[in-house]
C-alpha cells in the first residue's frame, strides 16, 4: 500500500497551516531539510479551510510561507491526522501529538493514541497560541511522568488507568485555543482572575443565578416534583411518591409544581450533578431549540458549547481507546485481509464499520491526500508472549514456563525468538495477540444507545478476534484467529439513565422490531456466516421480559428460513442464577453446552500466507450492557478455542480446567476494562474474577464503586458526551448542541416520540 506519512511538523504561515513531513529519523530542528521520497508539505487555509499541497519543497519555500523571513515559529511534531473538525464558520485540526507502541503485528507496530492536539483554523496568531498550549502540556506530562519510559519518545508515562478516563474538569479552557468570537472576547475582558473565576463558575450558579444556558430546563429539573407519573414510568423510575401527589396543581408547562412540605434539593447536590432534564421531552426538542432566547443569534448556542465540545473531543481522542498502523490494516481480521491491495492507500482498504475517524477525513480524502488519512480504531490491542514445556507423564498437563507481558519484551521475542525458549527447558513459543474494533454504527455509550436502529445495527457492537501464532509471525508456521461478537440486544428498547436497576422499556410494534431484528441477523450472517446466540440475562423479572421478545423473535426468524439458510443457534443462559453467590466457574456450563458449535465453527488458520481453513459461524454474546456478563464468557469460550489450537500444535495445557492461568486472565480482563471504560467510563465488574478466577467481597465492594461511578457518569456527562460522538460520526449535525442547549440532553433518533408516533401512524 503507499506509504503514510508518519511524522510532521506543524507550524502557522500567514495564511494558513502547514504540514511538513519528516522523515521519521528527523527531528524539528532538521525539518527544513528536503528528503527525496517525502509527500510535499500541506496547507490547509485559514479562511477556507481548503486543503492544497505546498508547491517546492526546499527550504525556501516552507520558510516564505511561514511570512516570519526565516525565523522560525512555534512548531510541533504530528504523528498522523485524525481529521478536520468543522463547527459552524469555524475548523480545527485534530493530530496526534502523543502516541504509544502497545504491539507489533507480523513487523508492523501498532500504536495507542495518548493524546491529541486541536489546532484552531482562524489564524495565525491563534494557531501559533494552539501549538504553544500543546508543546508546554507534552512537556509538563514528560516531566511529571513516572515509571519505565515507553516505546516511543513523544509519549507520556501515565499509566493506563489514570488516563483512561479523564475527568472534563481536567481540561480548562486556558487548555485549548479558541477562534475569537465576540462573546469570547467579553469573557476575557477584564482581570485575568476574575475572569478565570468567571470561567470556572458551577452549573448550579448558572442555573440558579442566571439560569444562563441551562436556564430553560432548570425549574423543571431542580424541582424534586418535576417528574410526573407518566414520566417517571418511562424512564424506569419509581411511581408511587408521584401516584400519590397526581392531584397536586400544574404549572403553565405541564410540570408538577414544587411542594412546601417536600424537603429542599441539597445546594450541594444541585452544585455537583449537571443532570440532564426530561428524556422524554424528545419531540420538544428542536422546538425548544429553535424558540431559543430571542437576543440569541443564529449558530450562537453552538458556538457557546464550542469549549466543551473542543474539551469532550480532545478526552475522547487522548483516552487510549483508540489505535492505529502506519502498516497494518488492524480494522480487519486474519481470515479478511485484503492481499490483492497493495496498491490502495490504507483508507480504502480500513473497514467502514470500524474506521472510526473517517467522517471528519473527508475533508483530506475529497482533497486526494491520501498520505495523511490515516484510519483509527476503537476498541482493544494487547498481547502476551508464552513458551511451553511437553510434560514427561502423558497424565499431566504441559507447562507454561516463561510468560512476557510487557510490551516491550513481547516485541523483542519477536525480534529475537530463542531469548523467549532458551531457558527453562522450554520446547516452543506462542504469541497471543488480542485485539477488539468496536463498530461505528449506533456508536455510544451506556444507556444512551441500547438496542437496535432502522437498518439492524446494535449499539455496543464489538468484534474480538483472538490470534495465536510463533513470536515472529513466521509464514511456515500456523497462525489461528478465533472471532467472536458482542452486541445489544437487537430490539428497539430503552433504560433510564437514572435508577440503578433500570426497567428495559421496549418501543415500535411487534412487525418493526421483527424487521429490524431480521436486518440485525442478516447483517452478521453476511459478515460471519452461521450464528449463534448466547444470551446471559436473567430469565425472570424486567430482564426476563425482554429475554422472551428476544426469543420470540429468534423463533420466528427460525421459522422463515434462519440466517441466510441456516438456523439461528439460541441459547438463554441465566447468568446471575447460575453463578449465584459469586460461583463465576460455573460459566463452564455454557461452554459445555456451546462446545460442539463452538468446535464446528472453528477457527480461521492460515499458512505459508494462505488461508487453509476459515471460521464458518460467529458466536454472539450479551447480557443487558454487554459488557460484564459477557466479559466472563467470552474469556471462557476463548480459553476453550486457544486450548484446542494448542493441542493441534501438540500441547496439552488443559488451561479450561485451569483457573491459575493468569498470563491468559491479565490480558482478558485488561480487554474487558477498555471495552467497559468505553461504553460506561468505568472499568469492567466481575473484573477481579477474569483476572484471577477468584470472587471474594473485596470484588464485589469494588463493583459497587464502579456502579456509583456509571450512575454519575449516566447522568452528568453523558448526554453531551453522546452528542459530541454522533458529530463527529457525521450521524447529526450542529443542531444536536443546540438540542442538548434546550433539554439537556441528545436524542436516540432509533426510539425518539417522534418515531414512536410514527409507527403508531403506521
Amino acid at each position: 500500500m503507499p506509504s503514510l506519512v508518519r511524522k510532521y511538523l506543524i507550524y502557522a504561515a500567514v495564511d494558513g497551516l502547514i504540514l511538513q513531513p519528516l522523515s521519521p529519523s528527523r527531528n524539528a530542528q532538521q525539518q527544513h531539510a528536503a528528503t527525496p521520497g517525502l509527500s510535499p508539505p500541506l496547507k490547509i487555509e485559514y479562511k477556507s479551510h481548503a486543503i492544497v499541497p505546498v508547491k517546492g519543497d526546499d527550504s525556501s519555500t516552507a520558510a516564505s510561507l511561514a511570512g516570519q523571513s526565516g525565523k522560525q515559529g512555534p512548531s510541533l511534531e504530528g504523528f498522523g491526522v485524525v481529521g478536520l473538525l468543522n463547527v459552524s464558520s469555524h475548523a480545527f485540526l485534530i493530530s496526534i501529538s502523543q502516541r504509544q507502541q502497545v504491539g507489533q503485528i507480523r513487523g508492523k507496530p501498532i500504536y495507542a493514541v495518548t493524546d491529541v492536539a486541536v489546532i484552531p483554523l482562524s489564524s495565525q496568531s491563534e494557531a501559533n497560541d494552539a501549538l504553544t498550549q500543546a508543546k508546554d502540556s507534552i512537556r509538563q506530562q514528560q516531566n511529571g511522568g513516572k515509571g519505565k519510559r515507553s516505546l516511543d519518545d513523544s509519549d507520556e508515562d501515565e499509566s493506563e488507568d489514570d488516563r483512561s478516563v479523564i475527568e472534563e474538569d481536567e481540561l480548562q479552557d486556558d487548555d485549548l485555543t479558541l477562534p475569537t468570537t465576540p462573546d469570547r472576547s467579553e469573557s476575557r475582558a477584564g482581570d485575568g482572575d476574575n475572569a478565570r473565576q468567571r470561567t470556572q463558575s458551577t452549573v448550579a450558579e448558572d442555573v440558579m443565578t442566571r439560569k444562563g444556558m441551562y436556564g430553560r430546563f432548570a425549574e423543571r429539573w431542580f424541582s424534586r416534583r418535576g417528574w410526573s407519573v407518566e414520566k417517571r414510568r418511562m424512564q424506569g423510575m419509581s411511581t408511587e411518591e408521584s401516584e400519590k401527589d397526581s392531584d397536586a396543581p400544574e404549572t403553565v408547562d405541564g410540570q408538577t409544581a414544587p411542594s412546601e412540605e417536600s424537603p429542599a434539593e441539597p445546594a450541594d447536590t444541585a452544585k455537583e450533578f449537571e443532570a440532564p432534564t426530561e428524556p422524554d421531552k424528545a419531540s420538544d426538542v428542536a422546538t425548544a431549540a429553535n424558540k431559543g432566547d430571542e437576543d440569541t443569534p443564529k449558530g450562537g448556542v453552538t458556538l457557546s458549547l464550542l469549549p466543551k465540545l473542543l474539551r469532550t473531543t480532545k478526552m475522547l481522542f487522548g483516552s487510549r481507546n483508540f489505535f492505529f498502523s502506519y502498516d497494518y490494516d488492524i480494522t480487519h481480521s486474519v481470515g479478511t485481509q485484503r492481499s490483492n491491495a497493495s496498491n490502495l492507500p490504507l483508507h480504502r482498504i480500513a473497514d467502514s464499520q470500524y474506521f472510526w475517524n473517517r467522517h471528519i477525513s473527508l475533508p483530506f480524502i475529497r482533497s486526494s491526500q491520501d498520505a495523511f488519512v490515516l484510519p483509527v480504531m476503537q476498541g482493544f490491542v494487547g498481547q502476551c508472549s508464552f513458551a511451553v514445556q511437553k510434560s514427561p507423564s502423558t497424565e499431566s498437563a504441559d507447562k507454561v514456563v516463561k510468560v512476557h507481558e510487557d510490551v516491550g519484551d513481547i516485541i523483542e521475542d519477536q525480534e529475537n525468538p530463542e531469548k523467549l525458549t532458551s531457558s527453562e527447558n522450554a520446547e516452543k513459543g506462542f504469541l497471543l495477540t488480542l485485539i477488539s474494533r468496536r463498530s461505528v454504527e449506533r456508536a455510544g455509550l451506556r444507556y444512551l444507545r441500547r438496542g437496535v436502529d432502522d437498518l439492524g445495527h446494535a449499539a455496543n457492537t464489538v468484534e474480538t478476534e483472538q490470534i495465536l501464532s510463533s513470536p515472529t509471525w513466521d509464514q511456515s508456521e500456523k497462525t489461528y484467529s478465533f472471532t467472536q461478537l458482542r452486541g445489544s440486544i437487537p430490539l428497539y428498547f430503552s433504560q433510564s439513565p437514572y435508577a440503578f436497576k433500570p426497567v428495559p422499556e421496549l418501543h415500535h410494534s411487534s412487525a418493526a422490531n421483527y424487521e429490524a431484528f431480521r436486518k440485525h441477523f442478516a447483517n452478521i450472517g453476511a459478515r460471519y456466516g452461521k450464528v449463534q446466540v448466547a444470551t446471559l440475562i436473567e430469565k425472570h423479572g424486567n430482564e426476563g421480559r425482554i429475554g422472551e421478545e428476544y426469543e420470540k423473535n429468534a423463533s420466528k426468524l427460525n421459522a422463515d428460513g434462519g440466517v441466510n439458510g441456516s438456523p439461528l443457534g439460541f441459547e438463554w443462559f441465566d447468568f446471575h442464577d447460575a453463578c449465584r453467590g459469586m460461583k463465576f466457574e460455573n460459566v463452564s456450563m455454557l461452554v459445555d453446552k456451546l462446545g460442539e458449535t463452538i468446535s464446528e465453527f472453528g477457527s480461521t488458520v492460515q499458512h505459508n500466507g494462505k488461508i487453509l481453513s476459515q471460521q464458518t459461524g460467529v458466536l454472539r454474546t450479551n447480557c443487558m450492557d454487554c459488557l460484564d456478563r459477557t466479559n466472563v464468557a467470552q474469556s471462557a469460550f476463548a480459553k476453550q478455542v486457544l486450548d484446542s489450537q494448542l493441542m493441534s500444535q501438540g500441547f496439552d495445557l488443559k488451561l479450561q480446567s485451569d483457573q491459575t492461568t493468569q498470563w491468559f486472565n491479565t490480558i482478558w480482563a485488561d480487554h474487558g476494562d477498555a471495552i467497559s471504560k468505553q461504553y460506561s467510563s468505568t472499568a469492567a465488574l466481575k473484573g477481579d474474577y477474569t483476572r484471577t478466577r477468584k470472587r471474594d467481597y473485596r470484588g464485589a465492594l469494588n463493583d459497587f464503586g464502579l456502579t456509583l461511578s456509571r450512575y454519575y457518569n449516566n447522568i452528568v456527562n453523558d448526554y453531551f458526551s453522546q452528542a459530541v460522538i454522533d458529530y463527529l460520526q457525521g450521524s447529526v449535525n450542529a443542531q444536536v448542541f443546540e438540542d442538548f442547549e434546550a433539554n439537556m440532553m441528545s436524542v436516540d433518533p432509533a426510539i425518539s416520540v417522534d418515531k414512536v408516533r410514527q409507527n403508531a401512524s403506521e
